[in-house]
């Protein structure tokens, strides 16, 4: 008798966790669909016109990483392999990811698989949302809110670094400081976030500065892009590291490799 309830025990496991992945999966095509058919997709081809706006140095960055002659309005979706800390202290756990994302205006959606974690990450409208559950059955975190808002499209801003078509959109003001920097400004509905894009020898952004919520505590945070390659026509960094500035020192809780890449 023992065996048979010990099969069936394990079968019941078996069904909650697939059950589990497939409401996950289902509830961010959901979200993924919703995202892309804001704007729509009409396809319209980029022109030198299109750079007239920018800082020169932006627009020769722009030009160099190929998006002249890309739609201005299709999406991005990519698949990462990486790792993550919790906290300082905590151990790196492996994950993977699909990251999509719109460039009218910019939105992200990231879902990462960490077993048995899954996490959902976003900012759509100016709205964010962090959530983290086992198996995509137990909620057993939730964030969201205004310094939420902040920091999700802080994350969007940083990482249109690795979907550059963004960086036309309307939403986003520019102004080159005299170091050559490009101090950012981006507006959604009522959310604002601010950052800092530096170039490296080569006459690529590399890094970004900004500052974003960790928990309550306003902290200063650096996203570190690496190794450009050219992917779906597009030459962009494939690695990136994330760290946050903290008094006491640095702490780099992330970091990841794009492992497939497409433009829909």
């Amino acid at each position: 008798m023992l065996p048979i309830t010990i099969i069936a025990l394990g079968a019941l496991i078996i069904f909650a966790i697939s059950f589990g992945i497939y409401r996950f999966t289902n509830s961010v095509e959901k979200e993924k669909e919703s995202m892309f058919n804001l704007t729509g997709n009409k396809e319209r081809v980029i022109g030198m016109r299109d750079l007239e706006k920018l800082p020169p140095s932006l627009a020769t960055y722009l030009k160099k990483v190929g998006i002249t002659g890309k739609c201005s309005d299709c999406h991005a979706i990519f698949k990462q392999q990486g790792r993550i800390k919790t906290g300082r202290y905590k151990n790196w756990t492996n994950f993977t990811a699909t990251q999509y994302m719109t460039a009218d205006t910019p939105n992200f959606i990231w879902s990462a698989r960490a077993y048995p974690l899954f996490i959902r990450d976003k900012s759509i409208n100016g709205s964010g949302e962090v959530k983290v559950n086992i198996f995509g059955l137990i909620d057993i975190a939730k964030f969201d809110g205004e310094k939420t808002d902040k920091s999700a499209l802080s994350r969007c801003l940083g990482e249109l670094l690795f979907y550059p078509i963004g960086f036309l959109s309307d939403a986003i003001t520019w102004e080159e400081l005299s170091d050559g920097s490009l101090k950012t400004t981006v507006l959604v509905n009522n959310t604002m976030a601010e950052g800092i894009f530096f170039f490296n020898d080569e006459g690529l952004l590399y890094r970004f500065e900004s500052k974003r919520y960790m928990g309550d505590s306003l902290e200063d945070f650096t996203g570190i892009a690496e190794d450009y390659q050219t992917l779906s026509g597009l030459f962009i960094p494939s690695k990136m590291k994330a760290i946050w500035n903290l008094k006491d020192g640095d702490f780099e809780y992330f970091n990841a490799t794009i492992k497939e890449y497409k433009i829909d």
